[in-house]
């Protein structure tokens, strides 16, 4: 198999930014998860609102909480959730700056079929990005 000049950077190129872009996110997903969470890595992680109500569920369940402590805890994942959408919410336009100059870096070294078809790959990475940060993860 032979490949055009260039042709074989290119897609190892967009192959490792696209590796890079799903490493980042898998670790930014477990962060949040564990922070949602906490080390425990016992049962699926938490989806969607009822995620807080879950995790508190099963540290009543675990630890023995008092109604007192069942509450505070309440008190204490809301808090905490409210810091990281915070934190998340602040960073996203760095992340989105990031991107976007990637991509621009990743368009030049392509062909214009190549352009065509990468912008479409984007399109619906967009999407679902979106609809993951709207909605939550899909169920596996």
């Amino acid at each position: 198999m032979t490949f055009r000049n260039g042709s074989w950077r290119a897609r190892l190129t967009v192959l490792g930014v696209f590796a890079l872009g799903v490493a980042l996110g898998a670790l930014a997903m477990e962060f949040y998860q564990q922070s949602v969470r906490g080390r425990s890595s016992a049962g699926p992680p938490p989806r969607g609102e009822s995620a807080r109500e879950r995790h508190l569920q099963y540290l009543v369940k675990e630890l023995g909480l008092t109604p007192e402590q069942t509450e505070n805890v309440r008190r204490i994942l809301d808090e905490t959730r409210q810091e990281f959408l915070q934190l998340r919410n602040e960073m996203r336009p760095r992340f989105e700056e990031i991107r976007r100059r990637s991509r621009e870096r990743l368009r030049a070294v392509l062909t214009p079929e190549q352009q065509a078809r990468f912008d479409e790959l984007m399109r619906r990475m967009d999407e679902e990005r979106e609809r993951h940060r709207r909605d939550g993860p899909k169920e596996q």
